[in-house]
Order: structure tokens, then C-alpha cells, then sequence
């Protein structure tokens, strides 16, 4: 029972890097909240993406032992039988191993450490700066699907407007009542950001540039309706508990053609 306790409490160790991996990728506003609320929840996934990162840190050690920089009598049966339990009667052979080298354990687990929550957030900025997951989906798309209803990032640009950027506008219909009665309020801007909540339901949209829906009654003339700018604010914050529906334009903004 010792030996296996001690297994599951080493596996749990190599594991972790594969969960700081996956933390720092989705660490974005947006994905936040694929990730389970305990890392052991999917402790497979996390061994899956831990195994490469330890195989690249071994390999990293072997090269600076075999070049003379660091000296450690780790090997590779120590590794295996503190992996599989298999202890017999080295026991205290391996205890004194393992301490001896304690500094490089240290340096190699850190790395490792280090090595995944890069290689999480270059990964994520990578696939985010160069929209690979709008061109790969089936593998990097977003589980959050706001991210391309609200940001517009899955429409496409025609090619002879490349360069050319999306603007989302946002027209809301609200909850909140204005000064005539049974009326609401009508919203519209642009979407410059949003946040969720845990479980990755629409929590509050971010407009800039927003204006609000107004009704101009005159004597003798017909109702007219127009926009009116919000100001001063840099921001409009709507809560998508207060929204009865939306309507989304996406708009294209050319690229300036080049001063001849």
C-alpha cells in the first residue's frame, strides 16, 4: 500500500507540468474556463502533454552530463524503480541517491515547470496572433464560441482586401426601462471585448463608441428615431442577464492603399 501511495503521489508530480501547460494556454480571458476546477480532474490530459516536456528537459541533462557541465549519479534504473515501486532491498540506496542529487532533481522539475508555461502562452499566442484555430478548428478552435460570435475572428477576408480588419457592431435590446412605461432601452456599438463567467456563459460586452436608441417627438411632424452618442465614457458595459436580444454586423475596414 506504501508503494502504491508513494507511485500515484510521484505520477501526480510528473503529471503536474502537463496542467500548467494546459493552465497557461488557456489562460486567456476568453478560455479561462475549460479548465477543470481541480487539476486532478484530468489528470490524463495531463500526463499526455507532460511526457514530451519531460522527455525534451532529459534529454537537456543527458546533453550537459555528457558535455561535463553538471555531474549527478541519477540513472536511468533509479528512475525506473522509483517509477514502478520496485524498491527490494535499495531502498536506502536510492533515498541516499536522490538526495544527493537533490540540487539538479530541483534545477530539472523547475525547467520543466518553466518550459510548460511557456511553451502554453507562445503556443496560445501563436495560434491566436496567425487565427490558426479558424484555420485548423477541428483541432485549435475555441470551445468558447463567443469568441467568434462577439470578436468576429472566424469571418473571412476577401483576398483582395487583405490586411482588411472585422468590426463587430453590436445592436442590444435591453431590460432596462426607460421614462415611458412598458419601454426599454436599445443599445448599439462596438464590441471591444467581453468576459464569462465560470462555467463560459456571456457574464458583460464591453462597446465603444456606443449611442442609445431615442425617439424625437415634435408638434405636427412624425415620430422620428435616431441615435444618440453616449458620452463622455470610454466604455459601455452591458450585463447579458439584462439583454433580450442581439443583432451582430460585421463590418470591413479596408487596408489604406499605399501613398504613390
Amino acid at each position: 500500500m506504501t508503494n502504491i501511495a508513494f507511485i500515484t503521489l510521484v505520477i501526480l508530480v510528473m503529471a503536474f507540468p502537463g496542467y500548467v501547460l494546459r493552465a497557461s494556454y488557456y489562460a486567456g480571458t476568453f478560455t479561462r474556463h475549460v479548465l477543470p476546477k481541480s487539476w486532478t480532474d484530468d489528470i490524463a490530459r495531463a500526463i499526455l502533454y507532460s511526457l514530451p516536456l519531460h522527455l525534451v528537459a532529459v534529454l537537456g541533462f543527458e546533453w550537459l552530463q555528457h558535455d561535463g557541465f553538471i555531474h549527478t549519479t541519477l540513472t536511468f534504473e533509479v528512475a525506473y524503480r522509483i517509477l514502478v515501486g520496485q524498491y527490494d532491498d535499495q531502498l536506502s540506496a536510492i533515498t541516499r541517491t536522490l538526495y544527493q542529487n537533490k540540487v539538479h532533481l530541483g534545477g530539472y522539475y523547475t525547467s520543466v515547470l518553466l518550459g510548460a508555461f511557456a511553451v502554453g502562452h507562445g503556443f496560445r499566442w501563436f495560434v491566436w496572433t496567425y487565427k490558426l484555430d479558424v484555420k485548423v478548428p477541428w483541432l485549435l478552435r475555441f470551445r468558447n464560441e463567443w469568441v467568434y460570435t462577439l470578436l468576429g475572428r472566424d469571418v473571412k477576408i476577401p483576398v483582395q482586401h487583405e490586411g482588411g480588419r472585422v468590426y463587430v457592431r453590436l445592436e442590444a435590446l435591453t431590460r432596462i426601462p426607460i421614462e415611458e412605461k412598458d419601454k426599454t432601452r436599445l443599445y448599439r456599438g462596438f464590441v471591444e471585448a467581453f468576459t464569462t463567467e465560470e462555467s463560459g456563459a456571456l457574464r458583460d460586452i464591453f462597446l465603444i463608441d456606443a449611442e442609445r436608441g431615442k425617439f424625437r417627438r415634435e408638434p405636427a411632424k412624425p415620430v422620428e428615431f435616431y441615435w444618440k452618442p453616449i458620452t463622455p465614457g470610454n466604455l459601455l458595459v452591458l450585463k447579458y442577464s439584462e439583454i433580450q436580444n442581439m443583432n451582430v454586423t460585421y463590418l470591413l475596414e479596408l487596408p489604406e492603399a499605399p501613398h504613390l
